[in-house]
C-alpha cells in the first residue's frame, strides 16, 4: 500500500465509489468484495485522525456513487435550483459516510483487543463493528438501510444463504469472508506464500471460505418451500406510468382514474386478482367513495379483487391522520369506508412522508415542496391482505428493505407477499433497479412468491427463488398477467428470524475478549 496520504484518500473513495457496480443493474458482485477489502486494508495502523479520514472518504464515494439518484428528486421533483439540489445531496452522502468512519475509528481503538493485521481482527471484530454501525445507520432518524452489503450477493455463491439467515446473517458472513480475505492478502504481501512461518492460519483461512462457498452454493439447490398445485389464481398488475410532475395535480387526477379504470376493464375478464401501485389514487379516501363504490361493485359482478393504493385520512377530535394505504375492492360484502381489508404504510420516509425533527428541518421540507410529507405511521403488526381466499403479506414501498418488518408481518399460512411501490420520483436511474434487487431478496428469503406494482417500473413478478418470472418495461402503460400457485412451507428465516444471527453476534463478542495466542 502506497504511503502518500493524499493518495491514500483518493484510492479510498475510488474503492468505495467502485462498489455501486456490485448493485443491480450492473451487478458485477465480486466488486463489492473489492471495495470492502480496499477499506479493511487502508486503514490498518494508522492514526486515529487518518483512520478517520481514509474511511469518511471510502464512504462519501461508496454512498454517493451509490445514491446519487436522489439528485433526481430533489432538483426534478422538488424544483429546486441545481446548486440547492447538489448541497442537499452532499450533506445527505456526507451523513451517511459518518457510519464507516465511524467502523473504522472504532476498529483502531480496539486494536489493543485485536491487533492490527491479525485474523482475528479481520474476522471477528471487523464484521461485528461493521454490524454494529450498519445497525445504527439502519435506525437512527428513522435509519436509511439502503446499500447493505448484502443485497450485492444475490447473484453470488452466497445466495444460498438467504433463506437460512436473511439479509442481516448474509452481510455478516460477507464481512467474515473479507476479513479472510483481507488477511491472505495482507500476509502474501509480507511474506509470500512460500516463506510464512506459521502456515496453519492461512491454511485454516483458505479452508474456511471454500466451505462458506461450497456450503452456500449447496444450499441453492434446496426447495424450503414446495408449489401448492392444488391452488392457483390469475394475477394482473397494473402500471399506469402517470409522470411524477402530473401525479399530484388536481387536474391530472381524473385521468389517472380514467387510465386505471381502462387497464383495469381490459384484464377483469381473465383476473382474480389485479393490483394498482402506491398511492395511485392521490386523493382522500373519503373523498372517493362514488369511484370506489362503483370500482367495487364492477369488480364484485366480475368475482375479482381490487387492490388500490389510496391516501387515507382520519379526522380525530381535534386533529387528522393521513396514512398511505393499499385497499381491497371487490370483497364478498360491498365496500363502505372505513373497511377492514386494508394495509397502512408503517415505515415513513424521511421528509417524503413525515418531517423528522419538524421544528428543526420543516423549512426544508417546505423547500422541496414535497405532497402528503405529514403522513402517520400504520400499525407495525398488521393482518395479511386477503383476495380471493389467498393471503398477502404486505409492504409498501420503502419498507420491501426492512426485513424484519415483513417477518414480523408474515405468518405460516402467507400464500404470497406482495409491495406497491412508485419509483417516478427516482426517474431513469439505477434507484429502481436497487429497489428491485431487494425485493428479490424479499422473496427468496421467505420462499414465496412476491408481487411487485409500481407506478413507472419496476413492475415484476419475483420466483420463491428470487429470480424474475416476469417483468414489464419501464415508462409504459402497460399490465401484467401471469397464472400463480402459492407455495407452503417455511424457510429457516421464516420460522426463526434473526436469532441464529443474533446468536451468532453474541459469539463473537465473547470470542473478542476471550485472547488466544495462537490467533495473530
Amino acid at each position: 500500500m502506497t504511503k502518500s496520504p493524499l493518495v491514500r484518500v483518493i484510492l479510498s473513495f475510488l474503492l468505495g465509489a467502485i462498489a455501486v457496480l456490485s448493485y443491480s443493474p450492473f451487478d458485477i458482485w465480486p466488486l463489492a468484495y473489492v471495495s470492502f477489502i480496499g477499506l479493511l486494508l487502508l486503514i490498518q495502523q494508522k492514526s486515529i485522525k487518518k483512520t478517520a479520514l481514509i474511511a469518511f472518504a471510502w464512504g462519501f464515494g461508496y454512498f454517493l456513487s451509490g445514491v446519487h439518484w436522489v439528485y433526481v428528486s430533489i432538483n426534478q421533483y422538488g424544483d429546486l435550483p441545481t446548486l440547492v439540489a447538489v448541497i442537499i445531496l452532499s450533506l445527505l452522502v456526507a451523513y451517511l459516510a459518518l457510519y464507516p468512519m465511524i467502523f473504522a475509528i472504532m476498529l483502531r481503538l480496539l486494536n489493543n483487543v485485536c491487533p492490527a493485521y491479525s485474523l482475528k481482527q479481520f474476522v471477528i471484530l471487523a464484521p461485528l463493528v461493521w454490524q454494529i454501525t450498519e445497525y445504527l445507520r439502519s435506525t437512527l432518524l428513522n435509519g436509511f438501510a439502503w446499500l447493505q452489503f448484502g443485497y450485492s450477493q444475490l447473484d453470488s455463491p452466497l445466495a444460498g444463504l438467504f433463506p437460512i439467515v436473511g439479509i442481516s446473517g448474509v452481510n455478516l458472513i460477507f464481512a467474515i469472508c473479507c476479513g479472510f480475505f483481507a488477511y491472505l492478502l495482507h500476509q502474501f504481501t509480507l511474506h509470500g506464500w512460500q516463506s510464512s512461518k506459521n502456515k496453519l492460519p492461512i491454511y485454516s483461512a483458505i479452508c474456511t471460505i471454500l466451505v462458506i462457498f461450497a456450503a452456500s452454493f449447496w444450499f441453492k439447490f434446496i426447495n424450503w418451500t414446495q408449489t401448492d398445485l392444488s391452488r392457483q389464481t390469475n394475477v394482473t398488475l397494473v402500471q399506469g406510468n402517470i409522470a411524477q410532475s402530473l401525479r399530484w395535480s388536481s387536474e391530472q387526477l381524473n385521468k389517472t382514474l380514467d387510465t386505471y379504470s381502462q387497464l383495469t376493464q381490459q384484464n377483469i375478464k381473465d383476473s382474480d386478482i389485479i393490483i394498482w401501485p402506491e398511492a395511485t389514487i392521490t386523493d382522500f379516501e373519503r373523498n372517493q367513495q362514488p369511484y370506489l363504490m362503483a370500482l367495487d361493485q364492477y369488480a364484485r359482478q366480475n368475482d375479482t379483487s381490487v387492490a388500490v393504493g389510496i391516501i387515507d385520512l382520519k379526522k380525530q377530535i381535534d386533529d387528522y391522520q393521513i396514512y398511505n394505504t393499499l385497499i381491497v375492492l371487490g370483497d364478498l360484502v360491498p365496500y363502505q369506508y372505513p373497511t377492514q381489508n386494508r394495509y397502512s404504510k408503517h415505515h415513513l420516509v424521511p421528509f417524503g412522508e413525515y418531517i423528522p425533527l419538524q421544528s428543526l428541518l420543516s423549512p426544508i421540507a417546505k423547500m422541496l415542496n414535497i405532497p402528503m410529507s405529514s403522513m402517520s405511521a400504520g400499525p407495525a403488526i398488521q393482518k395479511p391482505l386477503i383476495m380471493k381466499g389467498f393471503k398477502f403479506s404486505t409492504v409498501i414501498c420503502y419498507e420491501v428493505i426492512l426485513s424484519d418488518l415483513l417477518w414480523h408481518n408474515f405468518t405460516p399460512d402467507t400464500d404470497f407477499l406482495l409491495t406497491v411501490s412508485n419509483d417516478a420520483w427516482f426517474g431513469n436511474s439505477i434507484g429502481p433497479w436497487q429497489h428491485l434487487q431487494m425485493a428479490r431478496t424479499r422473496a427468496l428469503e421467505f420462499g414465496r412468491t412476491l408481487l411487485r406494482s409500481t407506478n413507472n417500473g419496476i413492475t415484476a413478478i419475483i420466483t420463491p427463488k428470487g429470480t424474475i418470472a416476469k417483468q414489464l418495461p419501464q415508462f409504459q402503460t402497460t399490465t401484467l398477467s401471469i397464472t400463480l400457485n402459492p407455495n407452503i412451507g417455511l424457510t429457516p428465516y421464516a420460522r426463526w428470524g434473526n436469532y441464529p444471527y443474533y446468536a451468532l453476534l453474541v459469539i463473537f463478542v465473547i470470542i473478542i475478549f476471550v485472547r488466544r495466542k495462537n490467533i495473530k
